[in-house]
């Protein structure tokens, strides 16, 4: 059994990798795969820890994680083919994982991020969906947690450009200085979602006929993707 539980764990941390290299591919479909593929293997683990009636220490993270994480990256694919209802029954099933956690500081480290992931993932697509009523709670839940404004402005220009809505108010509030948008440690992810911000606000500005910043945003983003060898978002 212990053999069976070792090659579990290499197939449960290679799948968490997969995971994330799909999403670097946007291979949507693939990762849909893939978590429901995690989600099995961290419930055989699950049930074999509840058999021993101890814990399993085979694996990097506490099996929560697995779980938590398959049903979210599960739910941002959907959520990037734009099937929201499938994406919200996904945050359904890790906003609140507690019943899973041991007790232990790790675990329920797990159960709260993926409470606090799931808050912000059901503020996205609320807003991509169309539901404009949530806006200034969004914002507000933004500026309660600062880790989220690139990601936060990206879903409200993105919701703003498809749906037509006027959010001058929000980026006011929003975006005080570009300096304190620029990732501090200038790592290709965060470059990757601030070059995502210029062209999304790029885009915004324009659609507003406010053609002079529409270039300069766009000139930015260009020079960005540049240096990361990066052009996929002018691609899409």
């Amino acid at each position: 059994m212990e053999d069976r539980s070792m090659t579990v764990k290499i197939e449960i941390d290679t799948l968490v990798t997969m995971l994330k290299m799909a999403f670097s591919f946007e291979n949507w479909d693939n990762m849909i795969k893939i978590s429901t593929e995690l989600y099995e293997s961290a419930y055989e683990m699950y049930v074999e820890q509840k058999e021993r009636n101890r814990r399993l220490q085979v694996t990097e993270r506490p099996i929560v994680y697995y779980f938590g994480y398959s049903h979210l990256m599960k739910g941002l694919a959907y959520q990037k083919k734009k099937m929201y209802q499938e994406a919200k029954q996904c945050i359904a099933n890790y906003e609140d994982l507690s019943y899973m956690s041991d007790g232990s500081p790790a675990n329920n480290q797990a159960v709260e991020n993926f409470r606090f992931f799931a808050r912000a993932n059901m503020f996205t697509l609320n807003i991509l969906s169309g539901n404009l009523d949530c806006l200034e709670d969004y914002s507000a839940f933004i500026q309660e947690n600062p880790s989220e404004t690139l990601p936060g402005l990206i879903t409200i220009l993105e919701a703003a450009n498809i749906h037509n809505y006027d959010v001058d108010h929000i980026l006011d509030i929003l975006v005080v200085e570009d300096s304190q948008l620029i990732p501090i440690d200038q790592n290709p992810v965060d470059l990757s979602y601030y070059i995502s911000f210029l062209y999304l606000l790029a885009v915004y500005r324009f659609k507003k006929k406010i053609h002079a910043e529409a270039l300069d945003r766009t000139l930015q983003a260009l020079t960005l993707s540049d240096k990361l060898e990066d052009d996929k978002i002018f691609k899409k």
